[in-house]
């Protein structure tokens, strides 16, 4: 089978969906699939995937504002020149999640960009778009990826009947021995510092912790987006908190280390459709307390961590809970949630459903039990 997945870029490495773009890719590829990956970019710029993936000129790239919609025509020409079987678009909003041939069945992943908080930023662009782009792509749609029943949820708010398969994204498990024996611990949150990830309330909520737990420090490790960062340096001074460090992203097997190396995941996102980095936390043995606002409500289930609403004082209640816990206990919520991303949250799976969906599509197969109508 011929696949083309397409993406506005993979050069944003803390982005969730060049990891799974790649990931999703080089597995399809590995069972004997013909993969492309197709983004805006520069050719000169390296990628691990640069065997299956093109990289096509902006056409507004020097242009301010008009560069964000991502125009390409020259993409745009490669599509309708193809002869794929899938084209499988990644995201929304942007001129590469349009694009589409009649040659090829023609399915989405939103990605969580249909989730109502995240609706709300840039709401206005989104509208313009929706009215002239997005509501013709979606209504060519096939089918649509969701990485969990709450954003299958939010996929029908937004009143699309399109079948929908649930896929979850996967995640690799690294071969790093865990030491959990330190004199000061580590909660940290890591991810972009945008408005979005809920860190204001997550320093808020630790402001209530930090004199109580003093062998505890809370880290947050990002790339700033918006000017955000400031902001939360603000706040950290005026609370007159002692334990709080911002660090630079990381990226890689340096970020399955430095993971590693922590006690506590906190994710205290606003809105969020599968949040890598609480399967990559969980796969370095590391325990997780995530909002309500994410699909992780099998932290409870396999006791490997705690979901709880995303306020200020459900967060700092979770804290005292997690932070007063044995050592042991904490290693051991650690070691069931890597088993059960072993278990359920192999990319081998991911792929293989993946196929499964297309196959299907194309009259190849019968409505495999996640395609929900």
């Amino acid at each position: 089978m011929y696949i083309i997945q397409t993406v506005s870029s993979t050069e944003i490495l803390s982005s969730g969906i060049t990891h799974c773009v790649n990931e999703l890719s080089w597995g399809l590829d590995k069972l004997g699939e013909h993969v492309e990956i197709l983004s805006l970019g520069s050719p000169a710029i390296s990628s691990n995937s640069q065997k299956i993936e093109h990289k096509f000129r902006n056409d507004f790239y020097n242009i301010p504002l008009l560069h964000k919609c991502g125009l390409s025509s020259a993409m745009k020409r490669y599509i309708l020149a193809s002869n794929s079987d899938i084209l499988h678009t990644h995201g929304l909003w942007m001129f590469p999640n349009f694009y589409r041939s009649s040659n090829a069945t023609f399915v989405i992943s939103p990605h969580g960009m249909l989730a109502e908080g995240a609706l709300k930023f840039s709401s206005k662009k989104k509208k313009i778009f929706d009215l002239m782009f997005q509501r013709s792509a979606f209504a060519d749609a096939k089918l649509l990826f969701a990485t969990a029943e709450s954003e299958l949820e939010d996929i029908r708010n937004y009143g699309l009947k399109t079948p929908i398969a649930i896929i979850p994204n996967g995640v690799n498990i690294p071969n790093i021995k865990k030491n959990n024996h330190k004199k000061i611990k580590t909660v940290i949150s890591l991810g972009r510092i945008h408005p979005k990830k809920g860190l204001d309330t997550l320093i808020k909520a630790w402001s209530r912790v930090e004199l109580i737990f003093n062998n505890w420090q809370l880290k947050i490790v990002g790339p700033d987006e918006v000017g955000h960062k400031k902001e939360l340096e603000i706040l950290t001074k005026k609370l007159n908190l002692q334990r709080v460090v911002f660090e630079p992203p990381v990226y890689g097997s340096d970020k399955d280390i430095l993971l590693s190396k922590c006690n506590l995941f906190v994710l205290s996102s606003k809105s969020e459709n599968f949040a890598l980095t609480v399967a990559e936390s969980l796969a370095v043995e590391v325990p997780v307390i995530a909002t309500k606002n994410t699909p992780w409500s099998g932290l409870d289930k396999h006791r490997c961590g705690w979901w709880v609403e995303g306020t200020e004082g459900k967060l700092a209640e979770a804290l005292k809970v997690a932070l007063s816990l044995p050592e042991k206990e904490l290693i051991d919520m650690g070691q069931r949630g890597k088993k059960w991303m072993k278990k359920d949250f192999s990319w081998e799976l991911t792929c293989q459903k993946t196929i499964k969906s297309y196959t299907w599509l194309t009259n190849m197969s019968e409505r495999p039990n996640f395609i929900h109508m």
